[in-house]
């Protein structure tokens, strides 16, 4: 897992959910939210927006039984536009290499891995 230092925890409202997120059945992938920053927990984080990646959001946070297990907790249940969330978020690269479902391709910002996510 990440360092802590390499932690942010975050209060945030899921702003938007581009295009249709694909079933999990033939690949797994990440797929990058927007949110808008409500209030920095932890961490250092100055912007007002945040791209965040969540391993196959269709599975329930808590639930993902693979090797990203570890990586996938929290209680939400479902992802839905204007939803406040906590967020537990890490650099996208420091753990994850593999597919990433990305509609954001203009925009430049880092992405983040949430780790940890509850209602």
């Amino acid at each position: 897992m990440a360092l802590a230092n390499d932690t942010i925890v975050l209060e945030a409202r899921l702003t938007e959910i581009p295009g249709k997120i694909p079933g999990n059945d033939l690949y797994n992938f990440v797929y990058v939210f927007k949110y808008k920053v409500l209030k920095v927990k932890s961490g250092k984080y100055n912007a007002k927006e945040i791209l965040v990646g969540v391993y196959n959001p269709k599975i329930p946070r808590g639930q993902v039984k693979d090797k990203m297990a570890a990586y996938s907790k929290g209680n939400l249940r479902a992802f839905r536009a204007n939803a406040k969330h906590e967020l537990t978020l890490v650099s996208l690269e420091s753990i994850w290499t593999e597919a990433v479902e990305d509609e954001y391709f203009d925009d430049d910002s880092p992405r983040f891995l949430a780790i940890e996510v509850k209602e």
